[in-house]
């Protein structure tokens, strides 16, 4: 019990941490007595949502989801803010590719750039295009329901229970029977081609063990590309997404490394790696 209560603390001490405002902390405090609640419920509340107002934005989320942790990610360790360079400015084309409820593609959009966001899952999805409306930004973002791969075709999703920001797409073949929620896989190439003429100011990609086929089927695209983040999970998924960009033309800018390789535990080192272009590509 003791355990417990300590647990319950520490999880509304970090909470509390995004809020900065009082209508921010009191949404924050909703939040958390909504989720106390829901996991004391004898019915299902996976579903349940609410409304939480970070750092000047408003965002749906789901209660019992691990949402709220993007949050942490983006605004409290700064995972994609360690390079000035690469933050978001005022006239950047954006994509977002692992675009979860919108908090990245938000933040972006409020700082000026036209983005372009994918999300393959079908509830993420639905609180991506609320956020991105109830922000006011629908006419600068841009969103495409789906995953991108290596090639076309149809993916099988697979979350944890409940969870929506670790969900693994693994394409389905012919001959085999799918299990998951079915989502559709595009590639960053074709849907470049229906764009013409346009030159990405940054990539940012965290497809949870799909950047490699994210990159190969974007060879064309790169081309078109002057800086890249991407969320690696295995040191292998590194190897080979450092040996594609370099072959692109992309130096290495800068690493962070948030998770440790642990083979005892099964936890593949996870961080994110940051590239650009010494010199912009020709448009």
């Amino acid at each position: 019990m003791r355990l417990k209560v300590r647990e319950l603390v520490w999880e509304t001490r970090c909470y509390a941490r995004l809020g900065q405002t009082l209508p921010e902390r009191m949404s924050i405090a909703k939040l958390v007595a909504k989720l106390y609640l829901a996991r004391l419920m004898p019915f299902n509340t996976l579903r349940w949502e609410t409304t939480v107002l970070i750092r000047g934005a408003k965002y749906v989320v789901g209660v019992r989801t691990s949402e709220i942790f993007t949050f942490h990610e983006i605004y409290e360790y700064l995972q994609y803010n360690r390079h000035a360079d690469f933050i978001p400015k005022s006239g950047w084309t954006v994509f977002d590719v692992g675009a979860n409820i919108g908090v990245f593609t938000v933040l972006a959009a409020r700082q000026g750039a036209r983005v372009y966001s994918f999300e393959p899952n079908p509830d993420s999805y639905g609180r991506l295009l609320r956020n991105v409306t109830a922000n006011k930004l629908s006419d600068c973002v841009r969103l495409f329901p789906t995953a991108l791969g290596d090639e076309r075709g149809m993916g099988s999703l697979h979350v944890i229970r409940g969870g929506t920001t670790g969900g693994v797409v693994t394409p389905i073949k012919a001959e085999v029977l799918a299990s998951g929620v079915a989502v559709p896989i595009t590639t960053l190439d074709e849907v470049v081609s229906t764009l013409p003429g346009l030159f990405i100011d940054l990539l940012k990609i965290d497809a949870e063990g799909s950047e490699v086929a994210v990159l190969r089927g974007g060879e064309r695209t790169t081309d078109h590309v002057q800086r890249v983040m991407v969320e690696y999970h295995s040191r292998e998924l590194l190897s080979q997404v450092r040996e594609i960009l370099a072959r692109k033309g992309f130096a290495q800018e800068m690493i962070i490394d948030y998770y440790a390789e642990d083979a005892a535990a099964g936890q593949d080192e996870v961080g994110i790696l940051y590239a650009r272009r010494s010199h912009r590509s020709p448009q």
